[in-house]
């Protein structure tokens, strides 16, 4: 047990380092938004998983909702076409999201820390079905989820 921990261990700390350093350089890019597929390939060597999927069909049904919880100077860099801003900073500050609290609701930020923060929050201001994503914006963009600027 103790082995395979570390191995998970291991494995969650490459793909968090190059999970970050895609977002880095999706950033500091300048004028595109777009991050480069073949890091996206590098780092996600299998098929979109089949919850990532669920997620693209939810949102595209409009059974679920995305919520971005990253700050505005980054969701003004570049979101997620079907996120919506939620910032984290607003959430600790007792602001209450106007979306439906009964529908699906995910999370993501930029590398999948931050929602855990954002979850406990939703559910205490009565949102039922939080789901915070391991992956983060660059992530997601990466694997092809559609950007807007």
């Amino acid at each position: 047990l103790t082995m395979l921990a570390t191995k998970m261990l291991s494995s969650w700390n490459v793909f968090t380092i190059a999970s970050l350093a895609a977002q880095s350089r999706l950033l500091n890019s300048g004028s595109s938004v777009r991050p480069h597929r073949p890091t996206a390939r590098m780092m996600c060597s299998s098929p979109l998983p089949d919850y990532l999927e669920d997620l693209k069909a939810e949102l595209e049904l409009g059974e679920a909702q995305l919520f971005d919880v990253r700050e505005p100077q980054e969701w003004q860099q570049g979101h997620l076409a079907q996120a919506v801003h939620v910032p984290l900073s607003d959430l600790l500050h007792g602001e209450k999201p106007v979306y439906d609290k009964n529908k699906l609701t995910y999370l993501h930020c930029a590398a999948g820390i931050r929602v855990h923060k954002a979850a406990p929050l939703l559910e205490q201001m009565g949102f039922e079905r939080v789901v915070p994503l391991q992956e983060g914006f660059a992530t997601l963009a990466g694997l092809g989820f559609p950007l807007s600027k």
